[in-house]
């Protein structure tokens, strides 16, 4: 992690980025809390991006980790703009650009939604393997994580599939974000940490310096190894060494 001219932080990539996370104060304290008090965390990570950061964050933590669906609704004729997100329940968060576009109620906005819909089921089916479907989070405190906020669309996604679950409280932690949308997503759970935050904020490629888009199998990879959690010991990541260095 470096700092550069206009005060904030860029990563390495999103392994540096999960480990100045897991090294914050509110997060670092859990690894040594006794363990039926631990037990009452969870990492939950919004893929792709966001289970780098939280494989990391959960194995320095030795936390158990699991994923939340959500997908960000573009703009049909225009992709590179957000309109909101959808979870995987078809739970939908409209962002400003829906309602100064006026488009929330027009057909294809709406074919969008099913197909986004569709790809969160996809990729549950397939991200999650032979994993037990997550049920209920009563009696957690979510640490949930994603590599950026850009609009917030997702995480807002993220945060009510969390309270669907019945999560008693969420922490959002993400590496960097825009400052409106932190205010904003403060405002509906009980902590946000965000390592950096850029005045002009464009995307959350630029706090980073590699920042590859992910593949399902990458994923797939990453959480095959919380298939079979024993003892509340969380095995080891091969990603973790490549981040060595950073620590």
């Amino acid at each position: 992690m470096i700092s550069i001219d206009g005060g904030y932080l860029v990563f390495h990539d999103r392994f540096d980025a999960g480990w100045q996370l897991a090294a914050h104060p509110d997060l670092r304290k859990i690894k040594s809390l006794p363990a039926k008090e631990k037990n009452s965390y969870i990492v939950i990570s919004i893929p792709r991006g966001g289970t780098v950061v939280g494989d990391v964050i959960a194995q320095q933590l030795n936390l158990t980790h699991d994923l939340v669906f959500s997908k960000k609704m573009p703009l049909p004729e225009r992709p590179e703009i957000t309109i909101g997100a959808v979870s995987e329940f078809g739970d939908v968060t409209w962002n400003n650009n829906a309602r100064r576009l006026n488009v929330i109620n027009k057909p294809q906005i709406l074919h969008s939604k099913v197909q986004q819909i569709h790809e969160s089921k996809r990729r549950k089916q397939k991200y999650r393997g032979q994993r037990k479907p997550l049920e209920s989070l009563s009696g957690k405190t979510v640490i949930l994580v994603d590599d950026g906020l850009a609009t917030g669309a997702t995480m807002k996604s993220a945060v009510m599939t969390c309270q669907r679950f019945s999560a008693e409280s969420i922490i959002v932690a993400v590496p960097c974000g825009a400052a409106d949308c932190i205010k904003d997503i403060r405002g509906i759970v009980d902590k946000v940490i965000c390592l950096s935050v850029p005045y002009n904020f464009d995307s959350i490629g630029q706090c980073y310096i590699f920042f590859p888009e992910m593949i399902d199998q990458e994923v797939i990879a990453i959480m095959a190894k919380y298939q079979d959690v024993k003892n509340g010991k969380i095995p080891n990541s091969p990603y973790l060494a490549i981040q060595s260095s950073f620590s």
